[in-house]
């Protein structure tokens, strides 16, 4: 009698971007970055539903996080954190590398970097 071949587990790989729609390069020419504090942040409650999407289908994620949302909304980076899913850096600003100087891209780096590890207690 032939015995059944076991169905191997399904491997996927899962990324999120978490910054808001003027983060995005294309709307550098309309939103000053300077105006970006006086803007309505979507990411608060979109990150919400998103993880209870990922919990009800039992799927990780990696969540590559801007050092400014971070910075303005912890308790983002905490639940990304107590979901299980791996923190990673999308730098603090939002800035194109090719723009930066060396000591300003490691600048960039090494605070989103630090802000994200201090807030979520994990290493990044």
């Amino acid at each position: 009698m032939l015995m059944p071949t076991p169905t191997p587990a399904l491997r996927n790989a899962m990324s999120i971007d978490v910054e808001d729609y003027f983060q995005v390069s294309a709307f550098a020419p309309y939103i000053r970055r300077e105006d970006w504090n006086g803007l309505e942040c979507r990411v608060e409650r979109n990150i919400e539903r998103i993880l209870a999407l990922l919990a009800e289908k039992q799927v990780r994620a990696t969540f590559f996080t801007l050092g400014w949302i971070a910075e303005r909304y912890p308790q983002v980076v905490k639940a990304i954190v107590a979901g299980g899913h791996e923190l990673a850096s999308h730098g603090y600003g939002h800035e194109r590398a090719s723009d930066l100087s060396p000591a300003a891209f490691l600048e960039d780096i090494g605070s989103a970097k630090k802000l994200l590890e201090d807030l979520g207690g994990v290493s990044v």
